[in-house]
């Protein structure tokens, strides 16, 4: 394990930490919506008419120079910038790109089943090995590895997403329920990953042939790491949060054509009219959010505005596999 860094308990002076750190890192909205890129990357303008300026790009290749543009791409370990983005917004959420930074994260969420899938994915490969280790605000649990050097699938257990080409929130980032990322112990203490991403959890081309214990009982383990578990949507399907469905968003700038971003968020969008109508999601929250988002990915304001609200006549996710 490597060497720990005190991460202080004020979000400057954290942020501060991590890029001095090395560890690269950007500004993120309370509703867990990155920046949106800049006026020159935006393919309309404010009264919806086409942007002379535009050139199409992918967001990585971006060359406008504006250090906030394309979210989770605009992270940097600059120390001079990360101290100026949070002194004009001393409450900004600490963002951290995955792959950029060379990590994979196991991400599990006890809200949609992410106990039980854990449970039975040891059952499966056993004992997942011990690595870095952060508790959510929402009560989950982020396992950081070393990236494995090539895309992992983003969902493949209910309540477990594989974080790879998107990005995670580090503490003290604010969770919308009002309670802070945390790294374990009283001293909040941050290890850089030195773990590889477990060779069980490889996509099975990249695997290598190596037998896996499975002991019947174990003491202890990465299971027992929870302390609560909130039920799933009744009727079944997942139950969405905003900064996830905006994660889901963020996470499709990994993929090559525009179609994939368009699908993401139009997926997103019925997700967030389908929870809204049954009183379980803020549908004003989740419309802004998600519009920062899709900007932020690229998509134009006006056509991603139509996509939100055709969504209200939207399929349901109930048969949907997360």
């Amino acid at each position: 394990m490597t060497v720990g860094i005190r991460i202080p308990a004020e979000l400057p002076a954290a942020a501060e930490t991590y890029a001095k750190a090395g560890i690269k890192v950007f500004r993120v909205r309370p509703d867990k919506a990155p920046y949106a890129n800049c006026r020159l990357c935006s393919r309309t303008l404010p009264n919806q008419q086409t942007n002379p300026d535009y050139i199409k790009h992918r967001p990585e290749e971006c060359q406008c120079g504006v250090p906030t543009c394309h979210g989770f791409w605009a992270a940097t370990t600059d120390v001079a910038l990360v101290r100026k983005w949070w002194a004009e917004e001393p409450d900004a959420n600490i963002g951290a790109p995955c792959k950029l930074n060379g990590w994979a994260v196991l991400d599990i969420d006890p809200r949609n089943g992410g106990r039980e899938s854990l449970i039975r994915l040891e059952d499966r490969v056993g004992v997942l090995p011990g690595a870095t280790m952060q508790i959510t605000g929402g009560d989950g649990l982020h396992i950081l590895y070393r990236s494995p050097g090539f895309d992992l699938p983003g969902e493949p257990f209910a309540g477990i997403d594989f974080k790879h080409n998107g990005y995670i929130l580090l503490a003290p980032s604010m969770h919308s329920s009002g309670h802070r990322y945390l790294w374990p112990g009283a001293q909040n203490i941050f290890h850089k990953p030195d773990v590889a991403w477990p060779s069980a959890l490889l996509p099975r081309k990249e695997r290598t042939p190596v037998p896996v214990p499975r002991p019947a009982v174990r003491p202890g383990g990465l299971r027992h790491t929870f302390r609560t578990r909130t039920p799933q949507r009744p009727g079944g399907g997942k139950l969405w949060t905003v900064d996830q469905l905006v994660q889901h968003v963020m996470d499709s700038v990994a993929g090559d054509r525009t179609h994939g971003r368009n699908n993401s968020f139009y997926f997103a969008a019925c997700r967030a009219h389908e929870l809204a109508d049954q009183g379980l999601l803020n549908l004003g929250e989740a419309e802004g959010a998600l519009l920062h988002a899709a900007s932020a990915v690229g998509l134009e304001d006006a056509e991603a505005q139509a996509s939100f609200d055709s969504a209200a006549n939207r399929p349901s996710d109930k048969g949907y596999a997360a």
